[in-house]
C-alpha cells in the first residue's frame, strides 16, 4: 500500500520506473528538471536507469523532463494548484498517506510574504515512515510525575521526527492527552484533516498551524496533558513552549542541532524548562539514540 501511495503521486513515466525499482527502505525521491531521478536513503543516494532497474552511477541515471515535473504536480495537486495553495505558502504539499512533496521554483511574494510557487522545477517527495516501537526506551526518561519536557535533537534527517512521532503514540495510548502544533505537517502527516500517520488514540492535531500560535491555542482550548511540536527555533517558538510549560502541560518537541553543546549555544533558553535532551546519531544512523541527558549535559539513567 505504501509503495502504491507514493509511485500515484508521479506522473505515468516516473510512475513506470519506481514500479519496476525495489526502493523498500528510500526515504525520499528527488525529481529536478533535466537533472537525474534520486533516490535517498538516510545519507545514501540511489540512481534509476531508464529501464527502472538501478544503475551504478550518476552519469546512467534517467534524467526527469519537464513534462515529468509538470504531470508529477498535477497529480500531487489533483490538478488543482490553487486547491493547495495554503500548503504552496509553505513550500510543499501534503498528499494521500502523508507524503510530503517539497516544491522548488520561482516562488511569488506579496508584502514580503510567499503567496505561491510556480514554474515547479523541482519536486522532493519525503516518504512518510512509521517505525513503531523505535521510542520506546526512550520513552521511559520522560514518563513519570510530572512527565518530563523533552528535547529530541539531531541533524537533518536523523530522524528526530520519526522518534517524536512514535514516543507521543505511546504516550497517547497510555493515557495521556496529547496535542500537536504540526506546522508543516510532518509529525501527523494530515490529509484533508485526518492524520495519516499514528499519532495515538487520545491526541488532537493542528495542521499547518504556526508552532508557537498553535501550541498556545491547543494549552488554552484543548488542555492536553502534552504539547508537541517539530522543529522549533525561533524566539517566538521558545517564548510558546516555556509558556505551555510554566502552564503545567508537558512540552515534547525537536530541534536541528549535532549535539547538547550545539544547541545549549544556539538556543541557551532551552535549558531553563527542557528536563531531558534526547541526542540522535544523525543522517548515517537515523533514529538511533546517542545520548540522553539532563538540562546540565550530564547522562541518564534509569
Amino acid at each position: 500500500m505504501l509503495k502504491r501511495n507514493v509511485t500515484d503521486c508521479f506522473g505515468p513515466r516516473i510512475r513506470e520506473l519506481l514500479t519496476t525499482y525495489d526502493w523498500q527502505d528510500i526515504s525520499e525521491i528527488r525529481l529536478r528538471t533535466g537533472r537525474p531521478l534520486i533516490l535517498r536513503s538516510g545519507a545514501k543516494e540511489y540512481f534509476v536507469g531508464s529501464g527502472g532497474l538501478p544503475t551504478g552511477g550518476i552519469q546512467n541515471a534517467y534524467r526527469a523532463s519537464q513534462s515529468d515535473l509538470k504531470e508529477t504536480v498535477n497529480m500531487i495537486s489533483n490538478y488543482s494548484l490553487y486547491a493547495v495553495q495554503e500548503q504552496l505558502k509553505f513550500g510543499y504539499i501534503t498528499v494521500e498517506g502523508g507524503h510530503r512533496a517539497a516544491l522548488g521554483g520561482s516562488t511569488v511574494c506579496e508584502n514580503g510574504k510567499i503567496t505561491c510557487i510556480k514554474n515547479i522545477s523541482s519536486v522532493s517527495m519525503r516518504v512518510a515512515c512509521e517505525r513503531k516501537g523505535c521510542a520506546a526506551e526512550a520513552v521511559k526518561y520522560v514518563i513519570g510525575e510530572p512527565i518530563k519536557n523533552t528535547l529530541i535533537v539531531s541533524p537533518v534527517c536523523g530522524g528526530k521526527t520519526t522518534m517524536l512521532r512514535d514516543m507521543l503514540r505511546i504516550l497517547s495510548d497510555g493515557g495521556l492527552t496529547v496535542g500537536i502544533s504540526d506546522e508543516r505537517g510532518e509529525i501527523a502527516a494530515c490529509y484533508e484533516g485526518m492524520p495519516q500517520l499514528d499519532v495515538g488514540e487520545r491526541t488532537d492535531v493542528l495542521d499547518c498551524c504556526p508552532k508557537a500560535e498553535g501550541m498556545s491555542m491547543l494549552v488554552r482550548n484543548m488542555s492536553p496533558d502534552i504539547a508537541a511540536a517539530d522543529e522549533i527555533g525561533s524566539k517566538e517558538d521558545i517564548r510558546a513552549m516555556r509558556e505551555a510549560a510554566l502552564s503545567g502541560t508537558a512540552v515534547i518537541c525537536t530541534a536541528h542541532g549535532t549535539g547538547f553543546d550545539d544547541i545549549i549555544k544556539r538556543l541557551p533558553e532551552v535549558a531553563d524548562f527542557f528536563d531531558v535532551f534526547i541526542i540522535l546519531e544523525g543522517r548515517n544512523s537515523p533514529g538511533k539514540i546517542k545520548k540522553i541527558l539532563n538540562s546540565r549535559g550530564e547522562a541518564l539513567c534509569l
